[in-house]
């Protein structure tokens, strides 16, 4: 349990001073204020407003932030790894789990921290068409977007030695498969349509079912992707 909490404490050390995460916040943290301040002087419309800010800001520049840090976690460190195990000072389940929680956390830390006090603002001062229901919704249908995108890059990183690689796929199967799914009327399975949809589920005008099934499915595939991550990494020749 000790190299347990070590690892993760020391392992949400290096993500807040990473480079990625300077970069990343501030980039997320900005286009917010700005965007607060037209929908408040020109009275933009707030469904409108936040869908806008996670396709065009939010999404991508997470998607690509998470990405990195969570291709990383594991190929990145392949030396220290093989020491560490080697010398039996921390075992294969304490490692990953430590990653997985601290990669994931990290990541829904920095989602939170911006989107909430966003979306209030948001709601306070754009022309409000929103729900309280439906803003909560779509904020954690979102949060479950990058829960999944965070756990798939996890799993990549125990299958690719290679972070660039990794990255890269992880990139192109989550932006490829969502197009493929929605162009097959899977809106619930595609990671682009729930995006697309966000305008309407802010204002509570998505159907609940949709909804549900989302709230379903995503947790699943983190579900198994995170298992997945667990059963190669214990298996890995090191």
């Amino acid at each position: 349990m000790q190299a347990f909490l070590a690892i993760l404490r020391y392992d949400l050390q290096q993500l807040s001073r990473s480079w990625v995460s300077r970069i990343w916040i501030p980039l997320l943290v900005v286009p917010a204020v700005f965007l607060i301040a037209v929908a408040a002087n020109e009275r933009e419309l707030a469904s409108e407003t936040m869908a806008a800010y996670v396709a065009a800001v939010l999404a991508p520049l997470s998607a690509l932030a998470v990405a990195v840090l969570a291709s990383s976690a594991v190929s990145g460190e392949s030396g220290i790894i093989a020491d560490s195990i080697l010398s039996r000072s921390v075992t294969r389940t304490e490692y990953i789990s430590a990653k997985i929680i601290a990669r994931i956390g990290f990541t829904l830390a920095v989602y939170l921290m911006v989107m909430i006090p966003f979306s209030y603002l948001i709601m306070r001062y754009a022309a409000a068409d929103t729900s309280v229901a439906g803003v909560v919704a779509g904020v954690l249908m979102v949060a479950l977007l990058l829960t999944f995108l965070a756990a798939f890059g996890l799993t990549m990183s125990t299958l690719i030695s290679n972070v660039l690689v990794g990255v890269l796929a992880v990139l192109l199967v989550i932006v490829l498969s969502g197009v493929a799914l929605q162009f097959l009327g899977l809106s619930w399975m595609s990671t682009t349509a729930v995006i697309e949809d966000l305008p309407q589920t802010f204002r509570g005008d998505s159907s609940p079912w949709d909804v549900a099934r989302v709230m379903l499915v995503f947790p699943a595939l983190t579900a198994a992707a995170l298992f997945a991550s667990v059963w190669v990494f214990r298996r890995k020749d090191l």
